[in-house]
């Protein structure tokens, strides 16, 4: 087998620490040799063939699996319950006062159609009355309906 040039090892050793810290730069960051090879920039033959790196992050792999998950403490998750129960509280008022401030808007909206209904309505009937007492050199010009 063709050894890799210390060049593509150093590569392959960027792209490893950037997976494992989370910040891939050309992959969705999963934990997979095909992403190792793609994220350092070679094909996945010559990832093959460095069996060094290749080891080294099979080794990682298995050490985060083997890593204790890191527990919450009963009172910080107590804080976090208060916290949640605190936000819906608030939450629920909002939408309350939301509720009301678009009841209060409708009904202004109704009484201003209201009030335009009747300020045309006055306007039809002093047109018509315009009508019956205006001369014969007089045009009105009625409202597009």
């Amino acid at each position: 087998m063709t050894p890799v040039s210390a060049a593509t090892l150093t590569s392959l050793r960027d792209a490893m620490a950037r997976l494992l810290s989370n910040r891939p730069v050309r992959t969705d960051g999963r934990l997979t040799v095909a992403n190792l090879a793609r994220e350092a920039g070679v094909c996945r033959a010559t990832a093959n063939r460095a069996e060094t790196v290749l080891k080294e992050f099979r080794m990682a792999l298995r050490d985060r699996r083997r890593a204790p998950v890191a527990r919450l403490s009963k009172g910080r998750i107590k804080e976090l319950e208060a916290e949640v129960t605190l936000l819906r509280g608030q939450e629920r008022q909002e939408v309350c006062q939301l509720r009301q401030a678009v009841q209060i808007m409708a009904q202004q909206v109704q009484v201003l159609a209201l009030a335009a209904a009747v300020r045309t309505h006055h306007s039809a009937e002093a047109v018509d009355e315009a009508d019956k007492t205006a001369g014969r050199n007089v045009v009105l010009l009625r409202p597009v309906s």
